[in-house]
Formats: C-alpha cells, sequence, structure tokens
C-alpha cells in the first residue's frame, strides 16, 4: 500500500510539472534517445529467507549477483533544463545463491523507470544531469537447482540518478549515468511467503544518444 501511494504520488508530481512547465514548449520541444548498456550490482547484504515455512529446511541467507543488459531511454525535454525520461531494457538475468543450504538459482527481470530530470549545461558540450522517478521492477523466470518452485514478487521503488551528456555533434552524444533504485521482493517458495529479497542495486550505464 505505501508502495502504490508512493508510485501514485511521484506519477502526479511528474505529470503536473510536466504540463506546468512545458506547455509552452511542447510544440518545438526535442527527443533523445540512447542506447547501451548497463550494469545492475545489487547491494552486499540481499536478506535470509526462512525456508522452514514452506519446506524442510535451515533459513538461508541470499547473495545476488551482478547483471549486464542492452538498455535504452526515451525523453522528451520541456524546456533546455527539464525533461521527463523513460527507461526499459532488455531482460536482466542474475544468478543468486541460498547461501546456507548451498543451492544456485536464477532469475530474470524487467526495470522500466519513468523519471523527471534537471539538466545543467556547461556550455555547448557537457550537460550534466540529476534525475528522481518511479521504477516497477518485474520479475520472471525465477528457478533453483532443487525440486520446489520459486518466485519473486514484482517491485515498485523510488529511483535517483545522476549522469552527464557529453556532445559528439550536433546530434550525436556519449552519456554516463548512474541510478539508485529501491528494489525489495517477497520471494515465494511452493507458493510460500518466506522472506523479502533486498537488491537495492546501483546501476551503471554507458550509452550513445542521438537528439532530434
Amino acid at each position: 500500500m505505501e508502495k502504490t501511494a508512493l508510485s501514485m504520488a511521484l506519477l502526479a508530481g511528474i505529470a503536473a510539472f510536466g504540463f506546468t512547465e512545458g506547455a509552452a514548449a511542447s510544440e518545438s520541444g526535442p527527443w533523445l534517445v540512447r542506447a547501451g548498456a548497463s550494469v545492475v550490482d545489487p547491494q552486499h547484504d540481499n536478506g535470509t529467507l526462512d525456508l522452514g515455512r514452506a519446506i524442510e529446511a535451515p533459513s538461508t541467507n541470499i547473495s545476488v549477483d551482478n547483471a549486464t543488459s542492452f538498455t535504452f531511454t526515451v525523453s522528451y525535454f520541456f524546456n533546455e533544463n527539464v525533461a521527463v525520461e523513460l527507461l526499459a531494457a532488455y531482460p536482466f538475468s542474475h544468478d543468486f545463491k541460498l547461501t546456507n543450504v548451498n543451492v544456485d538459482g536464477k532469475v530474470d527481470h524487467l526495470p522500466p523507470t519513468l523519471s523527471l530530470q534537471w539538466h545543467i549545461p556547461f556550455g555547448d558540450r557537457w550537460k550534466p544531469y540529476v534525475g528522481a522517478g518511479i521504477n516497477w521492477t518485474i520479475f520472471s523466470n525465477a528457478h533453483v537447482d532443487a525440486p520446489v518452485n520459486v518466485s519473486l514478487d514484482d517491485s515498485v521503488g523510488l529511483a535517483l540518478q545522476t549522469g552527464i551528456d557529453i556532445a559528439l555533434t550536433e546530434k550525436w552524444l556519449l552519456n554516463f549515468d548512474v541510478r539508485y533504485i529501491h528494489i525489495t521482493s517477497d520471494a515465494h517458495v511452493n507458493g510460500v511467503n518466506v522472506g523479502t529479497v533486498d537488491i537495492n542495486p546501483m546501476v551503471y550505464g554507458v550509452n550513445i544518444g542521438y537528439r532530434f
């Protein structure tokens, strides 16, 4: 419930800000598309699962590995400083380990993220920015090397970012960005909730962009 309320409040704020700031600029506002690769680097301690709720097994720590995938963003600039950005990606595939029972697993996720950004141009070439918004992480294809069914709930949480666009030509640019995304997910074994997985990653991206 708290996640839903936070999401709706942030979405409403983004929409309201966009309409008020961009009404006059919407006809000529430029679009920017970036594409590249991002690394999702989960926090070190990913939580403890009480497997005894579902099967005959002890509680175990869970460790989630890094994952790299293709990512792309589409941004609309209401003016020189204010933009709204949508992040999408090819599914990330994470290996994970249930350390106390020595069981390996894998899970895929998609990380669509909507952010409101503030850009601060330094001359014609360097354009750093910061942003904040909402992430919706969609988990799929969770499985472990054991005869049990495993699933992870989707997550909605705050996303923060900073980055820089470096102009290569009038239209093309090089982009670097860093994000923090609040991602937590309830884990289920054979349909029983066995605890929460805290992922909360840093995300590092390198992209090529085109503005039109």
